[in-house]
């Protein structure tokens, strides 16, 4: 039960609005550096919407149970053939997060966070993969990333947070036989969904 609620708060999670604190001018100002908080914080559980739970979501509230405690298993044997094969997504997050500071040229990242005036913290709070459709037999990622910059007092400067969903994903669709011939398009998938997010994010900064 308790795994059933934790996945359909998943879903509900992954239904929520993108949304980004814009920096106060005077603390734009005062920003001189930033270190990325290595520890990037993750959902416990993975996502898993799988091959033929559109028909299950068709009944309703018991059909929906139903799917949920059908992915139970799918998903977290899918979450362990990711990690065998050294695939993790607070990794994969932290890594497009620091190439896109890098890339925007808008701060200047320090090597500690003694050096530096304020601390980016990143969460993952919903990742794995979903059919995008219906009844599809492929998988497409979904993720959603929450960033959050802290200065010296710990005050909150800059926050934002955004998702990729099912629908409209800019990823392209895998099946799973590929997945199991090929793990690194786990971390392929993960990658373009967490960089599409971090993009549009870093724009805000």
């Amino acid at each position: 039960m308790i795994k059933l609620l934790l996945l359909i708060s998943l879903s509900v999670a992954l239904s929520g609005c993108a949304s980004i604190q814009k920096m106060s001018l005077e603390d734009r100002q005062r920003l001189q550096t930033i270190s990325v908080n290595p520890v990037v914080e993750k959902a416990p559980e993975m996502y898993y919407l799988g091959p033929g739970s559109g028909f299950g979501m068709m009944f309703g509230a018991i059909g929906g149970a139903i799917t949920a405690i059908a992915s139970i298993a799918p998903g977290k044997a899918l979450r362990e053939f990711a990690e065998k094969n050294n695939i993790f997504i607070d990794k994969i997050v932290f890594e497009e997060v620091n190439n896109a500071l890098h890339q925007s040229g808008k701060v200047a990242i320090a090597e500690s966070a003694t050096e530096s005036s304020a601390i980016l913290n990143i969460s993952v709070d919903v990742y794995g993969f979903s059919i995008p459709h219906g009844f599809s037999a492929n998988l497409v990622p979904v993720v959603s990333i929450k960033c959050t910059l802290v200065d010296k007092s710990g005050k909150t400067i800059w926050r934002a947070n955004d998702r990729v969903l099912p629908l409209g994903n800019p990823a392209e669709a895998v099946s799973q036989d590929d997945i199991k011939k090929n793990p690194r398009l786990i971390e392929d998938s993960w990658r373009i969904a967490s960089r599409s997010i971090i993009e549009t994010m870093v724009k805000g900064l």
